[in-house]
């Protein structure tokens, strides 16, 4: 069965930092930022090992994992529960990932593993401002959050 709509693989693609959540030996949370998360197909997903030893080494003693993606600017995003699976230099796996990395930023960052997150579960998040704020909508949230950083829309080529 299908888990990822279009919704979800615009949120991936547009968000440009997401966070994994694993867990370390002693059952505490380990909290670390991914700006290479993709989707890898309709049911899995898929980051590069940069900076990371100890996420990799907690998905390799337990390999639940948690991403969440939230798109600042909307207030909105998703949740992804699922197993995180090490492919390391040598498989086809990394070494398709460690391409698509090159080919988008160069030879410059190092891809040491490539983690294939089979998601098991998908739930959406909204900013309580879509249930509490009368009349919200995701562009008065979009122009609000806008302005509250001081940016300005990209215009896409």
């Amino acid at each position: 069965m299908k888990i990822l709509d279009t919704d979800m693989r615009a949120i991936i693609s547009e968000t440009i930092l997401c966070f994994a959540a694993t867990v370390n030996q002693d059952g505490s949370p380990n909290l670390s930022p991914k700006s290479t998360l993709k989707v890898f197909d309709d049911n899995h997903l898929i980051f590069a090992n940069i900076a990371s030893p100890k996420t990799i080494s907690n998905l390799k003693q337990d390999p639940r994992i948690e991403i969440n993606c939230v798109d600042t600017f909307s207030r909105r995003g998703y949740r992804f529960k699922g197993r995180g699976i090490v492919h390391s230099i040598g498989s086809k796996i990394h070494g398709d990932l460690l391409l698509e990395i090159k080919n988008e930023h160069g030879k410059r960052i190092p891809v040491l593993d490539a983690v294939l997150i089979e998601i098991l579960e998908a739930k959406q998040v909204l900013s309580p401002a879509y249930q509490f704020v009368k009349g919200v909508t995701e562009d008065s949230l979009r122009n609000a959050y806008m302005n509250k950083y001081n940016v300005q829309p990209l215009v896409k080529k």
